[in-house]
């Protein structure tokens, strides 16, 4: 008798070096640029309806958290409606789907290739650079040195605020459960002795209950920063740079955790590597979101 295997979701799409390169990363926090997501049905026969900007990430974090009935469809114009099915005539919509909202409302969705993309919050609020800081983007500030800085104690201790951050984000967000192990984006200088995302990964797998894999993931040949590089030819500064262990992610659900999310390609780089070393899915988590995707300005 043959048996058919069903994933669950979060399901992880396919995707390949070429989606790396050309992605226009899109992204939106509910809260802030999304004000109605929940719409009641225009007809007694009709279902209420949840309509987001996107599929990518929005849908596997519902599908994975809500256990409701619901058909989830891709608009042509790109977004994501879940019909709510026996909703007819409802005056409300499910209390969980409310509850749902709420909770995703506030970190900073990604349209990008991960099964699961979010960051904590922006570096300023509501993604405008005209606006003050976030609290995750003052702390992250603090916590990153730059150049020739060394890290403090003043550094980690904001290094140690943002990992109690993602941990509190992780156990809410229950459609991160099934991954496990963390991984942190190895650093463009691998003679660096501090890391923010590695100090965070081990401070979230000893945290969470989760295994540290990130020495199984390391930068082989020193790049410059992409940070500053312009879009087109971020992934050719990338490329070659990053060796992931053989056989150590086979069917592995990995958390890959950066702190800072701009382009998208080097978290999506990263994580096509690991998903050709066995890895079955990859979630991603960054403390913050910069306002601009780099030279690009399109939200998708």
């Amino acid at each position: 008798m043959s048996v058919v295997l069903f994933d669950l979701p979060p399901i992880q799409g396919d995707y390949d070096e070429e989606d790396v390169r050309v992605m226009n990363v899109g992204r939106r926090q509910l809260r802030t640029e999304w004000p109605s997501a929940l719409y009641p049905p225009d007809d007694p026969d009709k279902n209420w309806r949840v309509v987001l900007p996107f599929p990518n990430t929005y849908r596997n974090a519902f599908l994975s958290m809500c256990d409701v009935d619901a058909y989830a469809h891709e608009a042509r114009n790109g977004r994501l409606c879940l019909f709510l099915n026996g909703t007819e005539g409802d005056e409300k919509a499910p209390q969980e789907v409310l509850d749902w909202l709420d909770l995703v409302g506030g970190p900073v969705a990604m349209k990008d290739h991960l099964a699961l993309s979010f960051a904590l919050d922006y570096e300023r609020e509501g993604g405008s650079p005209d606006l003050p800081q976030t609290k995750i983007g003052t702390l992250r500030a603090r916590a990153k040195p730059y150049g020739a800085m060394t890290a403090t104690k003043e550094t980690k201790i904001a290094a140690g605020e943002l990992g109690k951050y993602c941990v509190e984000f992780l156990k809410e967000m229950t459609c991160y459960e099934s991954a496990s192990c963390v991984v942190a984006m190895p650093p463009s200088d691998p003679a660096k002795k501090y890391s923010l995302p590695r100090y965070l990964a081990e401070h979230i797998a000893a945290a969470w209950g989760r295994e540290d894999l990130t020495m199984s993931v390391r930068t082989v040949n020193a790049r410059n920063s992409i940070k500053a590089v312009a879009l087109a030819e971020k992934f050719d500064t990338l490329a070659g740079t990053i060796e992931v262990d053989d056989k150590v992610f086979a069917g592995k659900h990995v958390l890959l955790v950066d702190d800072l999310y701009q382009s998208g390609i080097s978290m999506n780089y990263c994580g096509l590597l690991l998903l050709r070393a066995g890895a079955r899915k990859i979630f991603g988590l960054a403390c913050e979101k910069t306002c601009r995707n780099d030279d690009n300005v399109g939200r998708g």
